[in-house]
């Protein structure tokens, strides 16, 4: 290939280095090419998306511009560096390429063996001029800042972030608000912690301190248009502007609320005052490294905190100070199922993972696990799901069906990988008879609209009743006495109608039930099957 003349740009993200992951397909193509004989007229870039992509190819740009002007007139050019600058390098990755294919004939392979197969490439790579941190330094004009300075979001980060309905708060923060809080302000019902542990949803706040993840799920909703990390590298807002900001961002968004048809007067006024936030949004809140402390703002404002973390900060977990609800996502039962659907920065994710697990089995507050079902990717891993409760023992287990955003390039998801609740039922009832969990836990609770199944322990059935709700105000009172308590102490009974098996499915008979003008034309016109019509409480056509 004596003829071609190639320059290389690859597109990742830099976090990914460590484990050897960064523009990894970019590496071995410049490294091919070159061993075949092609002439490189530019070193390899390697572009990374957690900088200003402007700041990083202005030299890289005015080198190919060099030598394709020098084509042009005829002059020989002069063979451009490598990422390497050797031919030991090009040896390095063609290497590494045959020890990948031996690896993907052993799937089993641990994920030190698996991330060694990049590792040669990458390793060979350390040093060079073209790394994307030195390049940025290079750059004419662009000021490199000090770790303690970075921004986390950068200028596309908030643009992608902003044009899906996010308020950005600060440097790292966000507010959006929830379809379900809009739906039930027209009295159309709540989401399911509603239901299962008596949330107004219109006066609950999504939100998040850190916009920042340490995984890439393949079910994320946010398209992964978020930054990633694994650990805190940029500028800190304080935790007291975080809330206040964000509740001011919130209450704007309800004010855009208020010329909605149907949104009742007396709910809208109400859901001036946030009760509750889900610290949930997008990102991993767990992150923010003053998290204690924003905690401490919110429940000051009487606001009952339900803080999500992927399960990757097990110490932060420890040191985390009571909340009302402290959920744990359990995403797989094995780590290399966890490692295929949550796709981890770090390397040592499953014994994170595990860590994070036995972490919930000290907090004397309400935990939880959510299981989020995907299909074909672990909905077969119930008996591996129930080996993994006894590690923290939690209050609750949430089983929920994915929820299908869309198609992306960040995603290989379909509609066809969304559980109906059926499905989801009998895989509740499925894990429930896996390791003697019937002995600890009982279906509780469902949530038929989201396709959510909740299991509870038995002690939160009390003379055969449920108590899976909450006492907010008791819990502010007890938050506010500084005495020590667990989740016992603020728990309040559960409403027949959110029980598992009612007849309502967990649809409060308070608000008012309305289906999809497609969905009621498709049951008028005798379009939807027997079966389908099973997944609806009722017969739509009839509306």
């Amino acid at each position: 290939m004596s003829h071609l003349h190639f320059a290389v740009m690859g597109f990742g993200s830099s976090v990914y280095a460590d484990a050897g992951h960064f523009c990894t397909a970019a590496v071995r193509a410049d490294a091919a090419l070159a061993a075949l004989g092609g002439l490189r007229v530019a070193r390899l870039l390697r572009v990374t998306d957690t900088k200003e992509l402007a700041n990083q190819a202005s030299e890289w740009q005015l080198e190919l511009q060099s030598s394709i002007s020098a084509a042009l007139r005829g002059v020989e050019i002069p063979k451009a560096r490598g990422i390497e600058g050797n031919a030991a390098a090009e040896a390095a990755v063609a290497q590494t390429a045959d020890q990948e294919g031996q690896g993907e004939e052993d799937s089993s392979d641990s994920e030190d063996d698996s991330s060694t197969t990049v590792s040669s490439g990458e390793a060979a790579a350390k040093g060079s001029t073209s790394d994307v941190e030195e390049l940025a330094e290079g750059c004419a004009g662009d000021t490199v800042k000090k770790p303690e300075e970075r921004q986390m979001l950068t200028t596309k980060h908030r643009a992608q972030l902003t044009k899906e309905g996010y308020k950005i708060v600060g440097s790292h923060s966000a507010v959006k608000l929830c379809r379900w809080t809009k739906h039930q302000l027209r009295g159309r019902g709540g989401c399911y912690k509603h239901s299962f542990y008596g949330i107004t949803s219109y006066q609950c706040m999504e939100a998040t301190p850190s916009l920042a993840c340490a995984n890439k799920c393949v079910f994320c909703w946010r398209h992964h248009k978020n930054p990633v990390g694994t650990e805190w590298k940029w500028s800190m807002d304080p935790p007291d502007q975080i809330v206040a900001e964000g509740i001011d961002q919130h209450r704007r968004m309800i004010r855009e609320c208020k010329g909605i048809p149907g949104v009742q007067k007396e709910r809208f006024e109400e859901a001036m005052t946030v009760r509750h936030c889900a610290l949930s949004l997008v990102g991993e809140p767990i992150m923010y490294p003053r998290i204690n402390e924003l905690v401490g703002e919110l429940h000051q404002r009487k606001i009952s905190t339900f803080l999500v973390t992927n399960a990757q900060f097990p110490e932060a977990i420890r040191n985390l100070d009571p909340i009302t609800q402290l959920y744990v996502s359990v995403d797989a039962g094995t780590p290399e199922t966890l490692k295929a659907v949550d796709r981890p920065l770090f390397s040592d994710f499953w014994q994170r993972y595990l860590d994070s697990l036995k972490a919930l089995k000290a907090k004397k507050q309400r935990t939880v696990y959510r299981l989020t079902l995907v299909k074909g990717h672990n909905m077969e891993e119930a008996a591996n799901y129930a080996k993994l409760v006894a590690l923290g023992t939690p209050d609750f287990i949430e089983i929920k069906s994915v929820t299908f955003c869309g198609e992306s390039k960040a995603s290989s998801l379909t509609i066809q990988c969304t559980p109906w609740h059926e499905e989801v039922k009998a895989f509740s009832e499925a894990m429930l008879s896996k390791e003697g969990l019937e002995s600890q836990y009982e279906l509780a609770c469902e949530h038929q609209h989201s396709c959510i199944v909740l299991l509870a322990h038995k002690r939160y059935k009390v003379d055969g009743r449920w108590h899976t709700w909450i006492d907010y105000d008791r819990f502010h009172e007890l938050v506010k006495s500084g005495v020590e308590f667990d989740a016992t102490d603020y728990w309040a009974p559960t409403p027949e109608w959110a029980l598992y098996g009612s007849e309502e499915a967990g649809f409060d008979p308070n608000e008012t039930r309305v289906y999809h003008n497609r969905t009621k034309k498709r049951a008028q016109a005798g379009l939807l099957s027997k079966e389908q019509l099973k997944m609806y409480p009722d017969n739509p056509a009839k509306q």
